[in-house]
């Protein structure tokens, strides 16, 4: 843990981090306008400590960027797509934020394990192994999604959408616990 304060579990504060979508989702699937307000007011509350801090988590960044757009897009320039095309548009940020994430070697997901895991495990190979491999599962979830809001109608872009999730999920939980172990005796048989 950093600092004497202690801080939300890795694995609860990316379920904070995920309401502005979660909550963005719902209310654009019945059409209600506060689909974009309220995302945004739970983005700007989860930013605001990591401003005071300068230290910034990039989905809680990447999230009050999009909403911040999308309120000005909907509420200044009178557009629907970010209500129509929540799915689509909200899965495609998402990807390149984990791709982003990938190519500048800061997998979105080590930064929520750092909050579980003390300081000298942040640099060793095998932890950054497996966030690199939950955060590329993610990266192509997410782009798996957009595909799926792109070329599929209701209802079953939300099945399929909410079980490429919920895989996700829990290869998230059970990866990080088999493959510490998997990658000793994958060295092992080198020797």
């Amino acid at each position: 843990m950093q600092g004497s304060k202690r801080e939300i579990p890795g694995m609860l504060y990316i379920l904070v981090s995920f309401t502005p979508w979660i909550v963005y989702w719902v209310l654009c699937i019945i059409g209600n306008i506060l689909g974009i307000v309220i995302p945004l007011v739970i983005s700007l509350l989860l930013i605001a400590p990591q401003i005071r801090k300068w230290s910034f988590n990039l989905m809680d960044l990447i999230s009050t960027f999009y909403f911040s757009i999308a309120a000005v897009g909907t509420f200044i320039f009178n557009l629907n797509i970010f209500m129509e095309s929540s799915g689509f548009l909200g899965y495609f940020i998402l990807s390149i934020m984990a791709f982003t994430s990938l190519l500048i070697r800061q997998p979105y997901t080590l930064q929520v394990s750092k909050r579980d895991y003390p300081e000298v495990y942040w640099r060793d190979r095998t932890f950054l192994m497996i966030n690199n491999v939950i955060t590329a599962v993610w990266a192509g979830i997410f782009l798996a999604n957009t595909t799926i809001f792109l070329l599929l109608r209701m209802p079953l872009t939300i099945i399929l959408s909410k079980l490429l999730v919920a895989f996700g999920i829990v290869f998230s939980i059970f990866f990080p616990l088999k493959a510490p172990a998997y990658f000793v005796v994958k060295e092992f048989k080198k020797i």
